[in-house]
Parts: structure tokens; sequence; C-alpha cells
């Protein structure tokens, strides 16, 4: 007999009776992005029988939701960047040369071009998957029971059930709304849409965290669009350290680009040409207005959640995200688990990876259960890709201030790594933050500069262990590298470095430690 969910009732669309339901499986995936592709790959290596259940493209918002076509923005941004950028290089080529060459590329051959690669590697997953034996269906899924999901396929209005022993949901998030402007995916647009149009001359990005800080860097990098940039605090990227932001604010300013710092977005209108937008300075309330080609919001993502027939579960929302323990299972439940962006706290693609995997490995059997927010992503590495890449790992200074960890930060700055020298990129720093005890536990580190993403990596081991700076200094790296700048920051912590800091401009150490009331 034909059930329908109680999820469908605001959703017109014709149903069609099938009796027929799907085979029963181990594993149910709700969601085809990186998260719930790594998790059905390692179900797989378990021998268990996995489905994925997709509404729209495989490949979530990795593909399609502008982190993929941005870094490859990034890429060609920092390409047409680098044939002048390094000093020899501009005593090699003719800059005026290079910027005709670059600016005479049609803007709609770029974004063909980021179309193309994301379909190329859609096409990979669904062959991954097929080749693996992980199902994959086509269609939105919800809840009917607890451990019962119902599957509308849109185009042919079927309506089939399946059961599953286990339920991951990694349905991903979406572009969080604005209050004063509402996206018209034409004039102001959100992260989605922007790399799917021609590049603009002009463009305001309102919010200035991550994904607002990339797009205006990449943008005004790539040197055809003017770029606003509008910051609701006195500085950009509020989560990360001073010395991170401040760097990424110099070398955005260097490109022209404005920022609107202490201001709020007041209105934002979009007409035929242009968009009109006015922002209110939080200190005086001063009300400016300016007009820019397009505009993009980008004040953050919220979890897909909606539609998913919650309703007929004891699942609990609570501030827009599901209610989970510390092994990502959804309370009250054992076998339905939330990984990725649904959680609203996994963000990025190798922590929604590292979830998926970690989430089947407790419903499988691994022993001891990996407690998937304290343990498994305690490690994980973040990077930004700003004028240059921006990486991270372990805790910041911030963090440990915001903790009262007593710390020890040491800090080179690239012009004295030989491999920055070489590459005329000399623009950049590493530093490392070690617990300011004897054992000098490493805490985190960060990086600035060309491939600081590979650079922070060679800290994940030691953090993830708890260990001392001291197992750093076992690890000799490859000369000339620019990982040398983590080795020579573990050997001044323990007074070993080849360098004297706090003596030479650009290489320190300085420590912090809580005020103990009395």
């Amino acid at each position: 007999m034909l059930r329908r969910s109680s999820a469908w009732r605001n959703v017109p669309f014709p149903v069609l009776r099938n009796a027929e339901a799907f085979p029963r499986v181990d594993l149910c995936i709700i969601g085809g992005g990186p998260g719930g592709i790594a998790a059905a790959m390692r179900a797989i290596e378990y021998g268990k029988s996995v489905c994925i259940v997709e509404s729209r493209r495989v490949g979530g918002a990795d593909l399609w939701g502008g982190t993929v076509p941005s870094k490859m923005m990034w890429a060609i941004a920092d390409f047409a960047a680098s044939l002048t950028g390094p000093a020899f290089m501009q005593d090699l080529l003719n800059s005026d040369q290079v910027r005709r060459i670059v600016d005479s590329i049609p803007s709609e051959r770029i974004t063909q071009l980021l179309q193309k690669t994301c379909a190329e590697k859609e096409n990979e997953y669904r062959t991954l998957l097929k080749a693996s034996g992980v199902q994959l269906i086509e269609g939105k899924a919800a809840f009917a029971s607890p451990n019962e999901i119902d599957i509308h396929t849109e185009g042919t209005g079927e309506y089939r059930s399946l059961q599953a022993d286990n339920i991951i949901i990694a349905t991903g998030s979406r572009p969080r709304s604005h209050a004063f402007a509402k996206c018209d995916h034409t004039r102001i647009l959100n992260s989605t849409d922007v790399f799917q149009r021609p590049i603009p001359a002009s463009m305001v990005v309102i919010g200035a965290g991550p994904m607002g800080c990339e797009v205006a860097s990449m943008f005004a990098k790539l040197g055809r669009t003017k770029i606003y940039l509008v910051d609701k605090a006195a500085r950009i990227l509020p989560k990360d350290d001073d010395d991170v932001a401040l760097y990424v604010q110099r070398h955005l300013i260097r490109r022209g680009v404005v920022i609107h710092h202490d201001c709020r977005l007041f209105d934002l209108e979009a007409g035929e040409e242009n968009c009109r937008y006015s922002v209110r300075n939080i200190r005086s309330g001063d009300i400016v207005t300016f007009h820019a080609e397009r505009a993009m919001l980008a004040v953050g993502r919220r979890p897909n959640l909606e539609a998913l027939g919650l309703e007929n579960t004891k699942m609990r929302v609570e501030n827009g995200q599901l209610d989970c323990d510390e092994y990502s299972r959804c309370k009250p439940y054992k076998h339905i688990y939330c990984i990725g962006d649904a959680t609203g706290k996994q963000k990025t693609v190798n922590t929604a990876q590292a979830a998926g995997q970690a989430v089947v490995d407790t419903m499988f059997g691994c022993s001891p259960m990996l407690a998937v927010n304290t343990n498994v992503l305690r490690n994980i590495a973040t990077d930004m890709f700003l004028e240059n890449e921006v990486a991270s790992i372990g805790l910041s200074e911030q963090q440990c201030r915001a903790r009262g960890i007593s710390y020890s930060v040491a800090r080179v700055e690239y012009r004295h790594l030989t491999r920055s020298i070489v590459m005329g990129e000399k623009d950049g720093f590493v530093k490392m933050i070690v617990t300011n005890d004897s054992e000098k536990r490493v805490l985190g580190v960060r990086a600035v500069g060309p491939h600081a993403g590979s650079v922070v990596e060679v800290a994940s081991l030691p953090i993830l262990n708890n260990e001392s700076v001291y197992t750093m200094l076992k690890h000799s790296p490859a000369y000339p590298s620019l990982v040398s700048g983590v080795t020579e920051c573990a050997a001044m912590l323990v007074r070993r470095g080849a360098r004297c800091s706090n003596v030479v401009d650009g290489i320190s150490i300085k420590g912090w430690a809580p005020v103990c009331k009395t």
C-alpha cells in the first residue's frame, strides 16, 4: 500500500504507485557528496550492502557549491599573477604583454572550463561507485520511520520505500540567506552562482569570512574585477589570529580591494545593469551608497535538513543543527548518523570524509568507538586560497587564549627559507604553537604563503598523538623545502635553532599565559 510521509505535504508533485520496495541494505546514505561517498567506500570494505540516495548531482557542494570551481579560479588567477609576480620574472617578461595575453582570454571560456571539470569529476565519482558495488538511487529521501526511507523520483513520479539497518545523513548545506538581500541568481549571487556567471567588471562581496575573502582575493588577483568587501568587524577573518588576518588584509588592499570595515549591509537592490548597495557604519551610524555590477552573499551556510521527514522520528533539531552525540549519532538513535555540512560543524571536504569513514568504523565494529568531534577531527588541516595559501592545523593562538592554555610560539618568515628565495616568493611565514612547559606538546601550526597546505601537514601526527616538539626534531626535510620552516620553528622552541630568535628581523619567539586571579 502506498504511504506518504508528511515531509511531502507541502511539495506538489505527481505520485506514481509502486508497491515494489528497494532491497533492504546494511547502510543507506542520504546525500552523494564527498562525505557520503567516503562513507560508502568504507562500508564496501567491510563487505556491506550500500546505497546512496542523491536528489541532485553527485559530488555535493564540493563540485556544485563552489569548492572545486573556486580553487580552479584561484589557480588560474595565481598562474596569471605568477608570470610577473616574482622579482626575477619581472626581469624576464614584459608585464604589459603578459597582462594583454591574460585579459584576452574570454571570461566565458573560463566559466566553461570550471563547469567541464566539475562534470568530469562527477562522472569519475559515478564510475567509482558503480564499480565498487554501491547502488546510486536518484531521488529525494525522507524518513518514514527510524529504519525506513521513502524515495521519490521527481522525473518519473515514482515513489518507493527502502529499509536500512544503518542510515547516514550527509545532505550537505546551502548558502545562508541575508535579511536585507534576496539572491536573484543573476545580479545578486551566492557561492554557487558566482562561478557560473561571466566575470564582472565590479562586484561587492557581503561577508569577510573565509569564503568572502577567498572570492575577493581570487577575482582581484585575476585583475578584471574591482572588488568591494563588506566587513562587519574591525578586521577580516575574525576567527583567525591577528598576524594571519592582517597578512590577508594587506594583500587585498594591495590588489585594490575596498574594504568597508565596521559596516553592515543596510540595503541591496538589483537593477538592469548593476547593483546598488548601502552600508551602515556600526560606530558612527553613517549610511553610504555604492554601485557594483554584481553582488555576492558570503554570509555562511546552513544544513540541508528540511523535507527529510524528521517529524517521523524522534530526532531533534536545535539551532538549525541535529542533536548528535560525540560519535556523530543522532540522538536518541544508535543507528542514524549525521556527517559533513549537515552537522553545521564539519564544514570542509576533508572533515566530512574523515567523519564519514569514522562513523562507518563505529557502526560496523571498530573498537574502541571513534569519537568524531573530539578525536578524529582534532588534527584535520584546513587551507584557504587567498593571495597565497593560508593553512592551519591544530589550535591557533586565539583558541589557546580562549581556553586558558599557556603557550609558546615560534615564527619564521618565508624570506629566511632558501626554497622561498629561489622561488622568488618571499612573502609569508610559518609559526608553531606548543605548550609553555617542559613537555612542549605541539598544539598547532599556521603557514601563510606558497604550498602552505603541504607545509602544515608535517605536524599532523604529533598533534594527533599529543607529542612533544622534540619528536619534530627527528624529522629532516628535503633541502631546499618550505617544510624546513616548521622544523626551524621546532628547533627554536628548544633553543636549537640555526638562527637567533628576536635578534634577526622576521624570526621570533613569544609566549602567553593566563593571568592568575588572586
